[in-house]
């Protein structure tokens, strides 16, 4: 007798010497091309996200090399920046040290053009000693300026020191 409860397995191997019938090839050259449809689908989207998968690291490679560039344009903007400012900075300095030169040579030359006639000892001894220290200060800045090559504005020429043109009395 028949079992009616065959399971797929044992249908196959009672099968297994018999020739294919049509429907059952039909059936089966269907299933392969349905299979290889499947399998040329599945080959094309892999290659698909492959491909958007390279696009996208290629895109955040640019993206990162744009943020590098931007982040190194700003650095060197603010470097710029800080230079500028430091030139500046020094700028000024120079002019207020000029500044205060030309009014400590204006000082001096009114002190050397001040008359010595109405002074008394104390007040012409004072006018020496002043003296003395603006000559003192010429040869100092001589020979500094020397050495910076005439960046002072002490260093106007001449031997330093100061002609006493009222005879010295």
């Amino acid at each position: 007798m028949l079992r009616m409860d065959d399971s797929e397995d044992e249908e196959k191997e009672r099968n297994l010497g018999k020739p294919e019938g049509t429907k059952k090839g039909k059936q089966r050259v269907k299933m392969e091309g349905e299979a290889s449809s499947l399998r040329e689908k599945m080959e094309q989207m892999m290659k698909a996200r492959e491909e958007l998968t390279r696009k996208t690291l290629e895109t955040k490679i640019l993206i990162t090399e744009k943020k590098k560039e931007v982040k190194l344009a700003q650095v060197e903007a603010k470097r710029e920046e800080a230079k500028r400012k430091a030139d500046l900075e020094e700028r000024m300095t120079k002019m207020k040290e000029a500044k205060v030169w030309k009014e400590l040579m204006v000082e001096e030359k009114e002190h050397m053009i001040m008359s010595k006639k109405d002074m008394d000892k104390e007040q012409l001894q004072w006018w020496k000693d002043y003296k003395e220290d603006i000559a003192e200060r010429k040869r100092i800045f001589r020979g500094a300026s020397s050495t910076l090559r005439g960046d002072t504005p002490m260093s106007g020429g001449g031997d330093g020191s100061v002609d006493d043109s009222n005879g010295g009395a």
